[in-house]
């Protein structure tokens, strides 16, 4: 699997959106993720590894876990990757089960988790392949 391009929001340190397009690499096969403590390195892989398996990298995050402190209400928590495999391009998003502000009144209400998973044809268009948590996992796993 190779990444391609991975979006970021409201998702650990960012509190925005955060896009790193791994295609500026080129054809390198090998990089480093550099940083000072508390940079959001590991948020990059937590992110990689949220998008494709709907876990955290490490076992003491997950998906509740992985909001941004920082993020204002009204943006959710979202991850996307962008990522090739075996001459194939797939997008997979995925969002936890979070609160956000209600649109009227006041207090929270509970958003569940969503994902969706597509394929990227050669024209850039996209092919719906699952379009809940469940049948993301099924995909995920068959491919």
């Amino acid at each position: 699997m190779k990444p391609l391009k991975l979006t970021m929001q409201a998702f650990g340190p960012y509190a925005g959106t955060e896009t790193i397009d791994f295609k500026q690499l080129e054809n390198r096969t090998m990089f480093v993720i550099s940083g000072k403590t508390g940079s959001g390195k590991t948020t990059i892989f937590d992110g990689i590894s949220y998008a494709i398996y709907g876990k955290a990298s490490g076992e003491d995050r997950n998906g509740p876990d992985l909001r941004s402190q920082f993020a204002e209400d009204e943006l959710l928590t979202e991850v996307t990757l962008e990522f090739s495999l075996r001459q194939k391009t797939y997008r997979i998003t995925r969002s936890p089960q979070q609160e956000r502000k209600k649109k009227s009144g006041e207090g929270t209400t509970n958003v569940g988790a969503k994902a969706e998973f597509y394929l990227i044809d050669e024209n850039g268009e996209l092919q719906l392949l699952a379009s809940n948590v469940r049948e993301v996992d099924e995909k995920i796993k068959e491919i």
